[in-house]
């Protein structure tokens, strides 16, 4: 099963007699879960239930969700809450007995009956029916939302293994030039030694005392070994199926730590340049890995 990518894409609309469902449900890189839901009022009650639906399938990443109902068409009866109307025609009296005189500003019959909640329409359909639409309508777009998010991990899977292999090569490289490293430093120490000293000087105990010093501070086997270990288990886990982001991310500091430690031990030019060819591909993996569910 190829990785996931975290950024997609999902609309769709349903439909039951009069009454038409939109969603529209968009997702973004982010490093935990995040939903954002925005519901019709008379439907503000099943958030906990759409969020639900979506972390049901959704293990990363911030979900933007849109719903809009249409169901002017429904037949039903208007409602007014009366108590909620004369509170408000209470609090307007009120407000305009501490104008000024000559001020006006008493609210029309209209603005009052706009108030959320005083005017209502209760339909004769029932509340079953309603919800069956818009999870319908959620269930089709979150369906085209993962459907385009699998798609884009597939893409980032193939990028993420032709950096990998890349990055192998030159780890490859590494392990060629370390052991010359070490070779090129007798040489350089010799060479100096001949020119301050006389030929003699070549075969001085202290030169491969330096030399056995240098050489034990240079080593790099461990540092190879473990960077080859995790790019092993970093190609496993691409291959593994399911939410694997976080352990990407953890993999490639792993990497870019050894890569620093090879590299601060380095002085030979070319294991330096193999090492910064590596960070460069090990950053590359960290900007497509964060992408990734």
């Amino acid at each position: 099963m190829a990785p996931r990518s975290m950024t997609g894409f999902g609309q769709a609309e349903a439909a039951a007699g009069p009454v038409r469902v939109r969603v529209e449900m968009r997702s973004v890189n982010h490093r935990f879960s995040e939903f954002s839901i925005r519901l019709p009022r008379d439907w503000s009650a099943l958030e906990p239930a759409v969020r639900q639906r979506l972390a049901e399938r959704i293990s990363r990443g911030r979900v933007d969700v849109s719903v809009q109902a249409d169901w002017t068409g429904l037949p039903g009866r208007i409602a007014v809450d009366w108590a909620l109307f004369d509170e408000l025609v209470s609090v307007a009296r009120e407000a305009a007995r501490r104008l000024k005189p000559g001020d006006d500003a008493r609210p029309a019959v209209m603005e009052l009956l706009q108030f959320p909640g005083v005017v209502t329409v209760q339909t004769d359909t029932a509340a079953d029916e309603l919800t069956d639409v818009l999870w319908s309508a959620v269930d089709q777009a979150l369906d085209m939302l993962l459907s385009m998010r699998e798609r884009e991990g597939a893409r980032l899977a193939r990028v993420l293994t032709a950096c990998v292999d890349e990055l192998e090569r030159w780890v490859a490289r590494m392990a060629e030039a370390a052991p010359q490293a070490v070779t090129h430093y007798e040489a350089r120490i010799r060479e100096k030694l001949v020119q301050a000293v006389g030929p003699a000087a070549a075969d001085d105990a202290r030169l491969w005392t330096e030399v056995t010093l240098f050489a034990d501070r240079a080593a790099v086997d461990e540092e190879i070994a473990r960077l080859r270990s995790h790019i092993a288990e970093f190609r496993q886990t691409l291959q593994s199926g399911g939410p694997m982001g976080r352990r990407l991310d953890f993999l490639v500091q792993e990497m870019h730590r050894e890569a620093n430690t090879i590299g601060a031990k380095s002085q030979d030019l070319q294991l330096s340049r193999a090492v910064v060819e590596a960070k460069v591909l090990i950053e590359q993996l960290r900007e497509q890995a964060q992408n990734i569910e």
